[in-house]
């Protein structure tokens, strides 16, 4: 029987709809829940600030404010976590990366030699997705650990 030590759990915090993160976030507590793994929330942050119009910003402003998006990033995503896990015993931590999401889920996989990576169907960008191809599909066929795409949440 397959059992992970480690599982990714890649968010982009979105909670409404059947294919939000929420649903892959609750599966993977429920297969940590009665096992001693560890989950791993990842947020990517995907604009680079730097390529935004901000022409009226030094350097140093820009550099200032990336640095408060990955704080407020870290600090949402632990508050996204723990309402989830509320008073389970779930060993768990939190990551921030920048860059292109399927990119940056794919090395802090390997990087972090996770068993399994939940994730949900679809995210917050469900146009890009239809032009580009779903983060989604880009990790499940480059993943080099076990990927469970969770279509929906069931509530429970």
């Amino acid at each position: 029987m397959f059992r992970a030590d480690k599982i990714l759990v890649p968010t982009d915090f979105s909670e409404e709809g059947i294919e939000s993160s929420k649903a892959a976030v609750m599966q993977a507590i429920s297969i940590a829940e009665d096992t001693d793994t560890e989950l791993i929330f990842l947020h990517v942050i995907t604009d680079d600030i730097a390529k935004k119009p901000l022409f009226f910003l030094d350097d140093d402003k820009i550099a200032e404010l990336k640095k408060d998006m990955r704080e407020n990033a870290r600090s949402e995503l632990t508050e996204f976590a723990q309402k989830y896990i509320g008073r389970r015993k779930i060993n768990f931590q939190v990551k921030v990366r920048e860059g292109v999401a399927y990119n940056e889920i794919l090395k802090e996989a390997n990087e972090s030699a996770v068993d399994l990576i939940s994730i949900a169907t679809r995210g917050l960008s469900a146009l890009h997705d239809f032009f580009y191809g779903s983060t989604t599909e880009k990790v499940v066929r480059r993943a080099a650990c076990n990927v469970l795409v969770v279509r929906r949440f069931n509530g429970k």
